[in-house]
């Protein structure tokens, strides 16, 4: 088994950092299902990005990955939230592990960082992941359109969000 650096664990999954060939296995293994259209112009906004592997818990099985990076919604280090998303392997999908890794990110994001927004969005037809996010306690606030590009069409995105209060009131 590989030995990997844990960030945050549950009883069903933990958030580990990379390892060697990691990269390339998940790249293999994924169905690009939903992944967005790649181009090489410099982004406007940049920004520092965390990712982990999710492993599972009992037997290290590599079952996909989790990033997140801050947005900004103003002037100030106020008004800044974690956006996140997360990329399960096919054979690792609706066995409830994205929601165990989704609720596991949150909790790691408000305990290890002093933001008080956490949010995630998804394809408007991807509704396993909208109810994913769901059930990992999150509140779907609206539709953005057109803002992601895939196979070169412009796609709708369902927007979820959580704050830090959630948290003592759920």
């Amino acid at each position: 088994m590989t030995v990997r650096d844990i960030l945050a664990e549950n009883d069903l999954v933990a958030l580990a950092e990379f390892a060697p060939g990691d990269k390339e296995l998940l790249d293999n293994g994924s169905d690009g299902a939903f992944d967005v259209d790649r181009d090489q112009r410099e982004q406007l906004i940049s920004f520092e990005a965390g990712h982990a592997v999710v492993v599972d818990q009992i037997t290290g099985e590599l079952l996909g990955d989790v990033s997140w990076h801050p947005v900004s919604y103003g002037p100030s280090y106020a008004c800044t939230a974690w956006n996140f998303g997360i990329a399960l392997l096919p054979s690792a999908r609706g066995r409830g592990l994205g929601v165990a890794a989704q609720r596991l990110l949150v909790e790691h994001l408000f305990a290890s960082t002093d933001l008080d927004r956490v949010e995630a969005s998804t394809d408007v037809e991807n509704r396993a992941e909208q109810r994913a996010l769901e059930k990992a306690g999150l509140r779907r606030e609206g539709v953005l359109r057109g803002a992601q590009l895939r196979d070169g069409a412009r796609r709708d995105i369902v927007v979820y969000g959580m704050l830090r209060s959630d948290l003592s009131s759920s």
